[in-house]
């Protein structure tokens, strides 16, 4: 089958003969051809095939199917590793992917997809995590949190058109873990960002702030006006920013279950100065020239503890 591949423009006929190995389970028929697609690359239909061949292995609830799985992810960039770990927690019980010889990246992010699923993990699991990035996470979904592709909280509050409190505010220097769910929106897609934080002469209560509050905090993004302010749930800026992580902006992939939990929650955490407790928080954006308003645009606000602090984070991309 390899050869009559390569160059082809339509490989989808040959997807009915990879189904019908499937389904007569031969398993290591499908493994080999996806380590041949492996090691000729730079082909795109190629890549479609082993795609293909990865999810009816990883999709199929079998050891022996998983473990084919794991051993084409050691030939994978660590990168692509991410979304065959969302496939293996999707399609594979949780004791099979135990019970499995998992190599430390693709075992790291299988924990994080199996926690946004609702699978419990228990102590055994821990180990795949130390030293690994991906173990300052919990092990249980955090608010707002579903898999990718999935809706979280997504009900909206009514549009805020009080003019609000207007402050005395100084602006400092943002951390750089604000932009932190929308990376790969800026390096690897068409984005833009604006991260600002502020410090007030005056504590805010969260009643104080409007759409005045707001556009007096000369922020880029809002040159124009036509904020659109809307007050917002800790769950609900997870979940905005937690999709924005791991399914990404126009052009990019974005960078999956695993580090979208970690991309969003040090976005979370930088833009409440530390702890979330305390916080309030809204949503928003504008109908103005920097706003591209076609899918792909977020702005979250942060009044933080105390009401002397105000963190933003604006992004907008576009196909």
């Amino acid at each position: 089958m390899l050869s009559a591949l390569r160059g082809k423009a339509d490989v989808r006929p040959y997807y009915a003969e990879l189904d019908r190995w499937s389904s007569a389970d031969e398993v290591p028929r499908l493994e080999e051809l996806a380590h041949a697609l492996l090691a000729d690359p730079g082909h795109l239909t190629y890549d479609s095939v082993f795609d293909h061949v990865e999810r009816l292995l990883a999709l199929t609830p079998s050891a022996s199917r998983a473990a084919a799985v794991v051993r084409l992810a050691a030939r994978l960039p660590a990168r692509r590793v991410r979304s065959t770990a969302a496939l293996l927690a999707t399609g594979q019980p949780a004791s099979v992917l135990l019970s499995l010889d998992l190599p430390r990246e693709l075992g790291a992010c299988l924990v994080h997809e199996l926690v946004l699923r609702g699978v419990p993990v228990g102590p055994e699991w821990r180990t795949r995590l130390a030293g690994h990035p991906l173990g300052e996470l919990p092990l249980t979904p955090l608010p707002g949190e579903t898999p990718p592709g999935e809706t979280g909280a997504t009900t909206r509050s009514e549009l805020i058109t009080a003019a609000g409190a207007v402050p005395s505010a100084t602006r400092l220097t943002s951390p750089a873990d604000i932009t932190s769910a929308v990376t790969t929106w800026l390096t690897e897609s068409n984005g833009r960002a604006e991260a600002a934080v502020f410090t007030v002469a005056a504590p805010l209560a969260a009643t104080d702030v409007g759409i005045r509050t707001v556009e007096s905090l000369g922020l880029d993004c809002l040159a124009g006006n036509g904020l659109a302010l809307r007050r917002a749930t800790l769950p609900q800026v997870v979940t905005t920013l937690f999709t924005a992580a791991a399914d990404g902006g126009a052009y990019d992939r974005g960078q999956g279950g695993a580090y979208g939990r970690l991309a969003a929650w040090r976005s979370v955490k930088a833009l409440a100065g530390g702890a979330v407790a305390g916080c309030a928080w809204w949503l928003f954006d504008a109908a103005n020239d920097w706003f591209k308003r076609i899918s792909w645009d977020l702005g979250v606000l942060c009044l933080r503890p105390g009401g002397r602090g105000i963190a933003v984070l604006a992004t907008t991309d576009a196909d």
